[in-house]
């Protein structure tokens, strides 16, 4: 009886683990203009920025294309772009002022997602480390139409600095993982 009562606590102890140091869950909102977040839990913070993102994919004719440009650099819309295998780039620049390791992962919602893709996500940052991300937009398989979303950049710092060699580490597990 004694051991049923020990595992049912260190279960429970593990479940509430979890909801504590859960991270940030998606909107289901998607934003108009930039937005930055901060969320907080037991050992990391969280620093959310919310990027809209959109693109008008146009039928593509011989002689006859129309690309419109966005130069807004508080979105990352892509403007006008011929369907058919066209694509376009856009750029975040990521820079750790921090004194620790930040985790770095971007995240794209809404029916643009599946559309766009990025040179690197779910990377580390150490201090005073940048990095800049390609967000290419790829119209190879979307039909015709308007598609819309955001991009989230999702910026995980540690509260305490024995959590920044997690951070590391985590880093070059996944490294040596995708060399195998």
């Amino acid at each position: 009886m004694k051991n049923k009562i020990i595992i049912i606590f260190v279960i429970a102890f593990f479940i509430f683990l979890l909801i504590l140091l859960r991270e940030p869950s998606e909107s289901q909102d998607i934003v108009k203009d930039k937005l930055v977040l901060n969320y907080s839990n037991l050992l990391f913070n969280y620093k959310i920025i919310r990027y809209p993102s959109s693109v008008e994919i146009t039928p593509s004719s011989e002689g006859n294309m129309n690309v419109e440009i966005v130069t807004d650099p508080w979105n990352l819309n892509f403007g006008g772009v011929p369907g058919n295998g066209s694509s376009i780039k856009r750029y975040i620049g990521i820079t750790n002022l921090k004194e620790k390791y930040n985790k770095i992962k971007i995240k794209p919602y809404g029916n643009i997602s599946l559309l766009v893709n990025f040179s690197k996500n779910d990377f580390t940052l150490k201090e005073n480390e940048s990095a800049v991300v390609e967000v290419g937009l790829y119209t190879d398989t979307a039909k015709s139409g308007n598609y819309s979303g955001e991009i989230d950049v999702i910026i995980k710092v540690p509260k305490y600095d024995f959590l920044s060699i997690l951070l590391w580490f985590n880093e070059k597990i996944v490294f040596d993982y995708n060399l195998v």
